[in-house]
C-alpha cells in the first residue's frame, strides 16, 4: 500500500536581540531572547509507510542522514508513541544550514508535528514539547510556532505579538558552530541580570551578545557589518553567522536587497505571527 506525500513548510526564525544572562553550573548558559518567525521555508514531503522503517530520501547535506535533526525527531517520536509506521521524508534546503535561523530545529519540530498526526500518535502539545527539548534547545520554540520571548536554555517561552517587519538577511561565506562561539564568549556572568534586559529592549536595541566571539574568530564577518551598516544596524542571528537589517517599509528592504544581492548571498524575508504548522 502505497500513501500520498504530506506537503507542509518550516519556516526560519531570526533572533531579534540575545542577551546571555547567566551561566548554569553544568555549563549552559542562560539566554534571553525575542525569537521571530519569518516567511523563509524549508519544504518538507512526508510519506508515511508500513514497515516501520524511516528514511531521508534524496538528503543531499553534507553528513549521513542518520546524523540530521529531522530524521531523530521521526526515531525519537516512533520511540515514544511505540509505532510501527514508518516515513519517507523528504526535505527540499531553502533555510541555510550554520545560519543561526534554526533551519535544522525547525524541521525536526516540523517533523514531529506532522508525524505525531498522520501516525495517530495521539502526542499532547506538551508531550511534543519534551521530546523537542531532547533534540536541540530552539526545537520547542519551533512547536509552539509562535513569536516569543525566550529564557533559560530555551525552554521558558512566553508568547508576544511583534509588529509586521521587513528583514534583508546576509549569509556569509562560512558556518560558525555553536560550541566554539560560546566556548570563545568573554562575559562577567556577576553582572548579568535577567531583570535588566526588557523584551522592548530586545526588539528596539537587537543587541546579541554573541556577536563580539563571531567577530574574535571570523574577522572577514566585520567587512559584512560595516557594509550593512550603511544601511541601518545590522544585527547578528542567533549564533550566526547571518546578519540582518530590519525595516517597517517593505519597499526599502527591497531595495537593500537588490543592492546586497550582488555581492552576498541575500534573503528577503516578512515576519510571520505564527507558523505553518503550529501546535497551538
Amino acid at each position: 500500500m502505497y500513501y500520498q506525500f504530506h506537503s507542509v513548510l518550516s519556516p526560519a526564525k531570526l533572533n531579534l536581540g540575545l542577551k546571555i544572562v547567566g551561566k548554569r553550573l553544568d555549563g549552559y548558559h542562560l539566554l534571553k531572547s525575542v525569537f521571530c518567525l519569518i516567511d523563509l521555508y524549508d519544504k518538507i514531503d512526508i510519506q508515511i509507510t508500513p514497515n516501520g522503517k524511516v528514511s531521508l530520501i534524496e538528503h543531499q547535506q553534507a553528513w549521513f542522514y542518520q546524523k540530521d535533526l529531522a530524521y531523530k525527531a521521526a526515531i525519537l517520536l516512533q520511540e515514544a508513541c511505540g509505532s510501527n509506521m514508518g516515513a519517507n521524508i523528504k526535505i527540499k534546503k531553502v533555510i541555510p544550514s550554520g545560519a543561526g535561523m534554526g533551519g535544522g530545529s525547525s524541521n525536526a519540530a516540523t517533523v514531529l508535528i506532522v508525524l505525531n498526526h498522520l501516525w495517530k500518535a495521539g502526542l499532547t502539545t506538551d508531550e511534543l514539547l519534551k521530546l523537542g527539548a531532547q533534540l536541540g534547545a530552539d526545537v520547542p520554540f519551533f512547536i509552539r510556532g509562535q513569536n516569543a520571548l525566550v529564557e533559560g536554555i530555551g525552554e521558558m517561552i512566553t508568547p508576544i505579538e511583534i509588529p509586521e517587519l521587513y528583514f534583508v538577511i546576509v549569509k556569509p561565506p562560512f558556518h560558525a558552530p555553536t560550541k566554539d562561539i560560546f566556548a570563545a564568549l568573554e562575559l562577567d556572568f556577576k553582572q548579568c541580570n535577567a531583570n535588566n534586559v526588557s523584551t522592548t529592549q530586545l526588539i528596539t536595541q537587537k543587541e546579541n551578545d554573541l556577536e563580539a566571539p563571531v567577530r574574535k574568530l571570523y574577522p572577514e564577518i566585520n567587512t559584512v557589518f560595516s557594509e550593512l551598516n550603511q544601511y541601518g544596524k545590522a544585527t547578528m542571528t542567533g549564533s550566526g553567522s547571518s546578519i540582518y537589517l530590519s525595516f517597517t517599509d517593505k519597499n526599502s528592504a527591497k531595495n537593500v536587497a537588490n543592492i546586497l544581492s550582488a555581492r552576498y548571498n541575500t534573503f528577503l524575508a516578512t515576519s510571520l505571527a505564527v507558523s505553518p504548522v503550529a501546535c497551538d
